[in-house]
C-alpha cells in the first residue's frame, strides 16, 4: 500500500522529484533511487493515520524529568509522532505553517489539540527561554537549509544550518536529547528519544560551532539507519 501510495503521488504530483532523487543519490549512490516511493507514501500515509486517531509508541519519555532541548527531524510520520510525544511530556517547538491554508490549519488544529506550544521560526527567543525553564521540553528541527545559518558538513558537503540549538543549548546549558522515528515491519510507528552525550565548550562562539556539527552529524547517523525515512525533498545544500 505504501509503495502504491508513493509511485501515485509523485505520477501525479512530481514536486521535487528530481531534488529528491538528486539529494539521495549524492548521499547513498549504491541504493536505487526508487526508495524515495517509499519516503513519499509513508509520510502521505501516516498524516492519513494521523487523521484516524493513529499514535506512536514512545520510548524514553520517562528521561525528560525537567524538560531539556531535543533535536528532531523529518523522519517517517513526523507529526504523528510528535502529536504521540506530546502526549507525555510538555512540547515547545518552532514550526514553519505549511503552504497550503487548509492543510496549515488541519495541523495547527491537531498540534494544538496535543498541547503543543508553537514558535514561529523567528522573533520568538524569549518564548523558547521561558519554555526551557517551565519545564517544557524545547524541539528544534534542523535538518533544513537555514539562508541566514552556518554552513556545517553533512554527508560530506556544507549545509547552511539554524544556529539556533547551538545558541539555545550553550546559554541555558539544559539537558540534551535526540528523537528519532520509524515504521516497524508491523506497521507500528515508534518515536524514541535518548540523551545526546555532547562536551560542550565553555566559549559561546566554539559552542555553537560545535553544537551546529554535532546536530547535522546526529542526523546523518540517523538516515543512514534507514535512509528511506528521511524525507529528502528539502533543498538542503544549496549556497545561498
Amino acid at each position: 500500500m505504501i509503495w502504491l501510495i508513493g509511485w501515485i503521488w509523485w505520477l501525479a504530483f512530481p514536486v521535487r522529484k528530481r531534488l529528491a532523487i538528486s539529494n539521495f543519490k549524492a548521499a547513498f549512490p549504491s541504493l536505487p533511487s526508487t526508495l524515495l516511493r517509499q519516503t513519499v507514501g509513508e509520510m502521505v500515509w501516516g498524516y492519513i493515520e494521523l487523521a484516524m486517531g493513529r499514535r506512536a509508541v514512545v520510548h524514553g519519555a520517562e528521561l525528560i524529568q525537567n524538560g531539556g532541548i531535543c533535536l528532531a527531524g523529518h523522519f517517517g510520520a513526523w507529526d504523528l509522532a510528535l502529536v504521540s510525544a506530546a502526549e507525555r511530556t510538555p512540547i515547545t517547538i518552532f514550526v514553519k505553517n505549511p503552504t497550503n491554508r487548509f492543510v496549515a490549519r488541519w495541523i495547527h488544529a491537531i498540534r494544538s489539540k496535543a498541547g503543543i506550544e508553537l514558535l514561529g521560526p523567528s522573533h520568538s527567543a524569549l518564548a523558547a527561554y521561558r519554555a526551557v525553564r517551565n519545564g517544557r521540553l524545547l524541539v528544534f528541527v534542523q535538518d533544513q537549509r537555514h539562508n541566514e545559518g552556518i554552513a556545517a558538513p553533512f554527508f560530506g558537503r556544507p549545509a547552511l544550518t539554524s544556529r539556533g540549538f547551538g545558541v539555545l543549548a550553550s546559554r541555558t546549558k539544559a539537558p540534551l536529547f535526540g528523537a528519532t522515528q520509524w515504521r516497524d515491519e508491523r506497521g507500528q510507528h515508534h518515536i524514541r528519544i535518548e540523551p545526546l552525550d555532547l562536551d560542550v565548550p565553555d566559549a559561546s562562539d566554539a559552542a555553537v560551532s560545535m553544537l551546529t556539527d554535532a546536530s547535522q552529524r546526529f542526523y546523518e547517523q540517523t538516515i543512514k539507519i534507514r535512509p528511506h525515512s528521511w524525507l529528502w525533498l528539502h533543498d538542503r545544500w544549496r549556497p545561498h
